[in-house]
């Protein structure tokens, strides 16, 4: 591992609910001096807890929540409850992929180690639990979420395990999208269900009512991991991702699309092209440039159609107004970013 980088916290110029929440929480054990606490997990959490994220998943809550009809706003800890659950995600998956880079700085690991990392991590899985504890929701309710978070972060789990293992090379073209939506249902999928099962759940909502709003968050993450894995090949995602997911053989939705759309002996080829690159032979840009042109002028409309039937879908039992035009305002901003 390359010597690590000086812990430092960005300046922020606002203040952030995140590393205001951990600096009223996560105070030193009795005796314990505080540089020692910081040095070992307040610090590494709030520096990367201090890192400008896009923090959709916590506005998913809030708008679930005025899904549900509520014209008030939820209580300010329940959209923090999965943004925490996901920083904690993305320091363990860094750790996973061995990342160089995170939200514009040193993957965690590559500041503090490993093992504080590691432990950081895990510490944001545990930390959402407790907060659910302090909003003040009836007991039926909290148990809900509950069972709700434990049942995403195993999720999550099953799909990082497939995602780290998994290899394009290795399957039949035909396994490819059971793949790469397994994947995405339960990793993004997963925590974007979750958020909107929080929020809808948390303002009151009839079961049918959360069970759409979960059904919903999931098709949108699985839209959002589309957005993700086109934007890693185009290279829209920046410099240190492109192709990052071509070298590792991930199975991304640009490799399902292409299995969907190519001549099977043309796609045999520029697969077995795949497998050999993990492998490390061939030339990862070309490989890149090929898939991209495999995908046609417009690659990202499976995206576009995606999105649209997961709003139809929504619309279809959430009430239209404000709510249901955040949301469709909400997808159209992401779709312009990932253009």
């Amino acid at each position: 591992m390359p010597a690590r980088s000086t812990l430092t916290v960005p300046p922020r110029t606002a203040p952030d609910p995140l590393t205001a929440l951990l600096d009223r929480v996560a105070v030193p054990p009795p005796g314990v001096p505080r540089r020692v606490w910081v040095k070992s997990l307040a610090g590494p959490v709030r520096e990367f807890l201090a890192r400008p994220g896009k923090r959709f998943r916590g506005r998913l809550v809030t708008l679930a929540w005025h899904l549900a009809g509520r014209p008030d706003e939820p209580p300010a800890e329940l959209p923090l409850v999965v943004e925490l659950l996901h920083a904690g995600s993305l320091i363990v998956d860094d750790i996973e992929d061995e990342s160089v880079q995170r939200r514009g700085r040193a993957a965690l690991h590559r500041l503090v180690g490993l093992p504080v990392a590691l432990n950081a991590g895990n510490w944001l899985y545990f930390w959402p639990l407790t907060l659910l504890g302090d909003i003040g929701l009836s007991p039926a309710v909290e148990l809900r979420l509950h069972r709700a978070v434990a049942a995403a972060v195993r999720q999550c789990h099953e799909g990082q395990a497939l995602d780290l293992t998994a290899r394009v090379g290795e399957l039949h073209p035909d396994d490819l999208r059971a793949v790469a939506l397994a994947v995405s249902e339960r990793k993004t999928g997963g925590l974007m269900g979750l958020a909107a099962e929080l929020g809808a759940a948390a303002a009151g909502a009839d079961g049918a009512t959360v069970n759409a709003a979960a059904a919903f968050g999931v098709r949108l993450g699985v839209g959002l991991q589309m957005q993700n894995d086109l934007s890693e090949l185009t290279g829209a995602a920046g410099p240190l991702k492109h192709p990052e997911d071509l070298v590792h053989g991930r199975v991304t939705w640009p490799w399902v699309w292409a299995a969907a759309r190519m001549p099977a002996g043309a796609f045999d080829a520029l697969q077995a092209r795949g497998g050999k690159l993990t492998d490390g032979h061939g030339d990862a840009a070309a490989l890149a440039r090929d898939l991209l042109a495999a995908l046609g002028p417009d690659p990202a409309g499976p995206v576009r159609e995606w999105l649209a039937a997961a709003v139809a879908d929504l619309a279809a039992v959430a009430p239209a107004g404000p709510a249901l035009d955040a949301v469709r305002a909400e997808i159209a901003r992401l779709e312009r970013k990932y253009a």
